[in-house]
């Protein structure tokens, strides 16, 4: 959770890199294990040496990223960072730490790094790894993926090269990165930062088609927040009302397509990130009106429900509850703490995003059901009874690991809550 604490605009800053970049680095690994889940659990880690950084090098860390970000910094500037390879250890280590057990090792070489990463899986007894191994090949702008192996199996050559391409694509649409160079023992990076830069990275990881849905989905959100008071608090289903009504006016054979857009258009809007129009010069480009939204009266649910509805409906269920139950996990690290509200909100928004995405006939549902208008009592169970703030010690005194008898009645319990819901009791009474 955010600290509520006014730190500076600095410190701020430095967090929030940190934060993008440490969920990044995490979120690569899930999005491989996702993919492969039942066949990336390695027994042993890729990277053999644990990195203990020591005091001056998490100091060390915390400053270069302090210089690396781009606060006060005048648009279009031309920045250039530069990193030893016994740098990028040290600021690998401290990224990976900031969000679970793992390790990193890279090696710079002429024209080529390698970057092997081990991802511990807190709810695994037996303490395995997701272990991903990345060659990199300087291009004349970009590096490009030479190769990807997970837990030591190639992943297939067109599906690495299609993420490569989109990723590339983004980043030369949005004149952030203008150059890497990689070299025996030191890597350079040069950017240009600009106040969308960002939203234009995300904006262009999606196709041309859908990222214009999502902006008109976008605009309606903005308009509505634009018409609520500055400090208004907006229950989540009332967006969800909007967004999905304005779907259900679309073609009804493109019903997923459209649930899909409008939920990855709201799960921004929730997270309070802006889609970026390309074609949309930044003077001309209006501003972005967010409110505070809410589920069950609280920010953290609508922020857990959003985001695991999105990672359905772009990635999957396995995906979205691997994600959901390792920032769990992560947080009872010495986070918020293993929390099963969280996580009934994580489930709940995981089979929203399922039911409103997977196929026509229950896409419609949902955007029926919307047209009527939806509460908190149709999409989220109630979370009474439901047990927060465990640290891991406490989680593991508790119910052991996520394997365990305890964990698995609390976690079935949850399920029949969600099973219970309108939404779900409309699709089963439909197709059964």
């Amino acid at each position: 959770m955010l600290s509520r604490t006014a730190c500076g605009v600095r410190q701020a800053a430095v967090r929030t890199l940190t934060k993008v970049l440490a969920w990044l680095s995490a979120l690569t690994l899930l999005l491989f294990a996702g993919l492969a889940v039942q066949v990336v659990r390695d027994s042993r880690p890729l990277v053999p040496l644990d990195r203990t950084l020591t005091g001056a090098e998490r100091l060390w860390a915390k400053q270069w990223l302090a210089a690396a970000t781009p606060t006060g910094r005048r648009a279009r500037e031309r920045i250039t960072l530069t990193l030893s390879e016994d740098q990028a250890n040290i600021l690998g280590a401290y990224l990976i730490e900031r969000v679970g057990p793992g390790r990193v090792a890279v090696r710079l070489e002429r024209d080529r790094a390698r970057v092997a990463a081990s991802l511990g899986l807190p709810w695994d007894p037996r303490g395995r790894f997701i272990n991903l191994d990345l060659s990199l090949l300087a291009g004349e702008r970009l590096p490009r993926i030479e190769r990807a192996r997970l837990a030591g199996l190639p992943l297939p050559r067109a599906l690495v090269e299609t993420l490569a391409e989109r990723l590339t694509a983004a980043l030369d649409q949005s004149g952030l990165i203008q150059r890497v160079a990689i070299k025996p023992d030191l890597a350079l990076l040069t950017y240009e930062w600009h106040r969308d830069a960002l939203a234009e990275v995300g904006s262009g990881l999606v196709s041309a088609d859908e990222r214009a849905r999502m902006l008109r989905y976008q605009g309606q959100l903005m308009r509505y927040g634009a018409g609520r008071p500055k400090r208004a608090v907006i229950p989540l289903p009332e967006l969800l009302t909007l967004v999905l009504t304005a779907a259900g006016r679309q073609d009804a054979a493109a019903a997923p397509t459209e649930n899909r857009a409008a939920i990855l258009a709201l799960a921004a809007y929730v997270n309070r990130q802006g889609i970026r129009d390309p074609a949309q010069a930044d003077a001309t480009a209006p501003a972005s009106v967010f409110r505070a939204v809410e589920l069950r009266g609280r920010a953290d649910l609508a922020a857990h429900f959003m985001t695991s509805a999105a990672i359905t409906a772009g990635g999957g269920t396995t995906l979205a509850d691997l994600v959901g139950l390792y920032k769990e996990l992560s947080d009872s690290q010495g986070g918020s703490g293993f929390s099963f509200a969280d996580l009934a909100a994580d489930r709940a928004g995981t089979r929203f995003g399922e039911v409103a995405t997977s196929e026509r006939k229950s896409a419609r549902l949902i955007q029926q059901a919307a047209a009527r208008g939806l509460t908190e009592a149709d999409i989220m169970p109630s979370i009474d009874g439901l047990p927060e703030g465990f640290s891991a010690a406490a989680f593991a005194a508790a119910f052991q690991d996520t394997k365990g008898p305890a964990y698995r009645r609390l976690t079935d319990h949850i399920e029949r809550r969600i099973d219970a819901l309108p939404f779900m009791q409309l699709v089963i009474k439909s197709f059964f």
